[in-house]
């Protein structure tokens, strides 16, 4: 693998993990509508944009992105495939199964007609099943249970933020995959890539209206941010003011105009990412450097909301972001400290490959 080498000293001067922090916090605010209410009609952004997208939708958005670079980087510091996937498999997995197990214990704890169900031989054991298949492959199929949450204005979905994960992780592979093939080597070829996966987004926004659920929304986003890594050096002497204003000039026109803005929005959101990567450091959120809430905060959120809106008196948006964010939050603290930092700290494991043929003699060895 090929090192990294910042082009400029900027670049060490991000806020990536208070950014993320703020975009997790962004998708409470988004789902506090549709848990609330039963639908986003009323989400701001969604009004905003004339149904385009929703907060929500654009957080995951920026996380995509900002994983591409964050991804990309990773690798090209990682001293072999062995220690990249290593590395990627410790900072998403154990986290995903024990919220996995959380989210369910919350349904059960907050959801009657569950716990009712869950005594049938039945529901054990396809339960078991569809647990066994998500712990495997980072899915969610468990987390959908006719009986959840029944009386709530979105009912079934026990943690509808789940699904992004495996997405996030096939990703991963995808990179590795690139790596493989040394194509980061030759960034005009990734720079091809991301426009041919845009335009496949960008066609399938014109005739298809469930478009933003599709893998090429989320690749669109990830490639953007590979190409803002691999490009850094040529596209942070284009941060200019102008620039900036052209970028916001695009989008608030596009916002009346559907599908553009989700045309629009992938670069848009690099220029914002890069601006704030090669940014100066923002002093009062230092502390996100040594204690990173934001996967925590993405991955419980979903089913306290789902909580908070078993309870009729509460269901008004305000009133769920209120209660949601310091229960989130602590949440996120523990899965922080107890579950994937000290997870992460395995990454410095020294690892080495067996070789069968090393024990064998000489003789045996050549033949």
């Amino acid at each position: 693998m090929q090192p990294s080498t910042p082009t400029t000293e900027r670049e060490h001067f991000n806020n990536f993990n208070a950014v993320r922090l703020a975009l997790a916090v962004l998708v409470i605010v988004s789902h506090a509508f549709p848990l609330s209410y039963g639908s986003e009609g009323s989400e701001p952004l969604m009004r905003m944009t004339a149904g385009q997208e929703a907060f929500g939708d654009v957080a995951v958005n920026f996380f995509f992105l900002i994983s591409g670079m964050l991804i990309t980087a990773s690798w090209l510091r990682s001293k072999s495939m062995q220690n990249y996937l290593f590395k990627r498999v410790l900072r998403i997995y154990p986290g995903f199964v024990v919220a996995h197990v959380v989210s369910i214990l919350i349904a059960l704890t907050f959801s009657p007609a569950l716990r009712l169900t869950a005594v049938s031989r039945g529901w054990i054991y396809s339960f078991s099943q569809a647990f066994l298949h998500d712990l495997v492959f980072l899915g969610y199929a468990s987390l959908v249970q006719p009986a959840a949450f029944a009386a709530n204005p979105l009912p079934m979905h026990i943690n509808g933020s789940l699904w992004t994960i495996y997405i996030e992780f096939c990703c991963y592979i995808l990179v590795a995959v690139l790596g493989l093939f040394c194509l980061f080597k030759r960034r005009k070829l990734i720079l091809l890539l991301a426009l041919g996966v845009w335009v496949s987004y960008v066609a399938k926004l014109f005739f298809d209206r469930y478009a933003w659920e599709s893998d090429s929304r989320f690749m669109t986003y990830f490639f953007a941010g590979m190409v803002c890594w691999l490009f850094r050096d040529k596209i942070v002497r284009a941060l200019t003011v102008p620039v900036g204003i052209a970028c916001a000039g695009a989008l608030i026109i596009s916002s009346r105009f559907p599908p553009f803005w989700s045309v629009v929005f992938p670069v848009v959101a690099s220029y914002v990412i890069l601006s704030i990567g090669t940014g100066r450091r923002w002093r009062f959120t230092q502390w996100t450097e040594k204690t990173d809430l934001s996967y925590g905060v993405y991955l419980y959120a979903f089913p306290v909301q789902q909580a908070i809106a078993s309870f009729p008196s509460l269901r008004y948006w305000a009133f769920n972001l209120l209660i949601a964010l310091p229960v989130t939050t602590g949440l996120a603290w523990l899965s922080w400290h107890f579950i994937e930092k000290p997870f992460l700290r395995m990454k410095n494991l020294k690892m080495t490959d067996y070789d069968p043929g090393a024990a064998l003699p000489v003789s045996a060895a050549t033949v």
